[in-house]
């Protein structure tokens, strides 16, 4: 999640709710080339990667800040399935993929656009500000049915 909107932010409260594995990202050590995934990342079934920005927004890094998340998330282990919110996250994150197209499959929800890439990995794309709560859920849902059948965390 490549976006700052207050939105995206509780879609992701909401998912987390609901057992994601939830890795907050500092956005100094993005800058710097140093942010590393959690050793339990890699084993999460649903893991949503975000920039922290409890210390504020700053406009002028966001370029930058997109391009080390996309390559973070380009670089998770064992080429998973990827949705990807904010227009410049989703552009860094399929360049650093090497990916050039993608064949729409449907739209998940308004905005939210279901393709595959070439190699056959799914990749949902969606503006940052769009969607209710949910949308995550039922984009997660969309991709792994399971998901949807599966009791929320208490």
């Amino acid at each position: 999640v490549g976006t700052a909107e207050p939105a995206a932010v509780a879609q992701i409260a909401h998912l987390a709710a609901l057992g994601a594995h939830h890795v907050t990202l500092d956005p100094a050590g993005l800058a710097a080339g140093t942010a590393r995934l959690p050793r339990t990342a890699a084993v999460s079934a649903l893991t949503v990667l975000s920039i922290d920005g409890s210390a504020g927004l700053r406009p002028c890094a966001g370029r930058a800040l997109s391009a080390a998340l996309g390559a973070l998330a380009a670089a998770y282990p064992g080429g998973p399935d990827l949705v990807l919110t904010g227009g410049e996250t989703a552009r860094t994150t399929l360049d650093a993929l090497g990916t050039r197209e993608l064949e729409p499959l449907g739209e998940i929800h308004h905005g939210a656009v279901h393709s595959r890439t070439p190699d056959g990995r799914h990749v949902v794309t969606r503006p940052g500000s769009y969607g209710t709560e949910d949308s995550l859920l039922r984009i997660a849902a969309a991709l792994r049915p399971r998901l949807a059948a599966a009791p929320a965390a208490t």
